[in-house]
């Protein structure tokens, strides 16, 4: 835990090769569902889903998530305002979506859309678009990755009292990790989620450690490379998996004991977060502005890729047509769709997510403050 000494050191306000890494993790998601929609039982599709792991990069963005909310809070040391800090979460996730689900609604629908249609669709809410759209729960009709963002804004609205206890002590924190693991264990679905985003209030609250020269002394620093290679085989378990099942006595007791893959993909994602926050060239490689732009456009990757993966693959075999070799068909719209999600995801970066992003704190700067320390 960052001690009241240490709390006045100066740290960046922003990290930008965190920016970054969400980015690649965002460019995982969108190769990763192009690989797996038609080719999943093919070898070469469960090799490469090791290393473009866009099913547990759900997991990596979520011990993320926990440690870029907490880090202004446990790190900088500020004080955290609850109203300022749910208005702001809201503005940055939920306007992108709401695009994101209607567009899609609007094109699972282009061939019926006339009068009574939209008015089923929006008004008599027949498809429950709303319920999706509001991210009031977990219902995924027209974007099915949206259950990751009901999870991400409900998690939001525990993470302040999450960060209060941490910045308290860091055994509270252990004790949560702890806590989690059980709950999520014996309720299952989504609740597992939380150890997630307690790996990353941990990571905050070492951050300090780890940019110490004192950490060159610690059995984390010694065993570096048995814990990342560890790290590694964890986060591949799943597609590991695929290649050489675990059998029924695994899954039985896997199911038993209420252990999930995702734990161990949130393990290892918290593993390799902590090397990116200690090693400098690692951070001065994320940090290079090209590889910066994904991140900043990383959301909108996640968001509209959907949009059109989906269509590539119900008119697969017209698009597929047109080329003389299906190798060289795969290829060629593969990077096509990889250049228009990019060219949607940063149209929706700079004319829906930033300028809500500003209304957002523009109206928290309205708003009496209501601080804890």
């Amino acid at each position: 835990m960052i001690s009241p000494s240490d709390q006045d050191r100066p740290f960046k306000q922003h990290l930008d090769y965190i920016d970054t890494v969400r980015g690649i993790a965002a460019l995982c998601v969108m190769v990763y569902h192009f690989i797996n929609w038609r080719y999943e039982d093919r070898l070469a599709a469960k090799i490469a889903s090791i290393v473009f792991n866009g099913s547990d990069a759900v997991s990596f963005f979520f011990v993320l998530s926990g440690f870029a909310l907490s880090y202004p809070y446990i790190v900088l040391n500020r004080p955290i305002d609850i109203k300022t800090f749910y208005i702001n979460r809201i503005f940055r996730l939920w306007p992108a979506f709401f695009i994101t689900v209607a567009l899609n609604a609007l094109n699972w629908n282009r061939y019926n859309l006339d009068f009574h249609s939209l008015k089923d669709l929006f008004v008599l809410n027949k498809t429950h678009f709303w319920e999706e759209a509001l991210l009031l729960r977990t219902y995924a009709q027209y974007y099915t990755p949206g259950w990751t963002l009901v999870i991400e804004l409900s998690i939001s609205f525990f993470m302040p009292f999450m960060i209060l206890l941490a910045k308290k002590s860091q055994q509270i924190v252990l004790w949560l990790l702890f806590a989690f693991l059980f709950i999520g264990g014996n309720m299952g679905g989504y609740y597992l989620f939380h150890f997630h985003f307690a790996l990353g209030v941990l990571l905050s609250c070492f951050f300090y450690q780890l940019q110490q020269a004192s950490f060159l002394q610690t059995r984390w620093y010694r065993y570096r490379y048995l814990i990342i290679g560890l790290s590694i085989l964890l986060y591949s378990i799943r597609h590991l998996e695929r290649i050489f099942p675990f059998g029924p006595t695994y899954t039985s007791i896997a199911k038993y004991v209420g252990i999930d893959f995702f734990h161990y993909t949130g393990l290892a994602s918290c593993v390799f977060i902590a090397a990116i926050l200690y090693s400098r060239k690692i951070q001065t490689i994320l940090a290079h502005r090209f590889l910066r732009f994904f991140g900043k456009i990383s959301y909108g990757i996640y968001l509209m890729h959907w949009l059109l993966v989906t269509d590539v693959f119900i008119y697969w075999n017209k698009l597929a047509s047109y080329f003389p070799t299906a190798r060289l068909a795969f290829f060629f719209i593969f990077f096509a769709y990889s250049g228009i999600t990019i060219l949607l995801a940063t149209a929706l970066h700079y004319a829906i997510e930033l300028p809500f992003i500003r209304s957002g704190k523009r109206v928290t700067q309205r708003l009496k403050p209501t601080t804890y320390s």
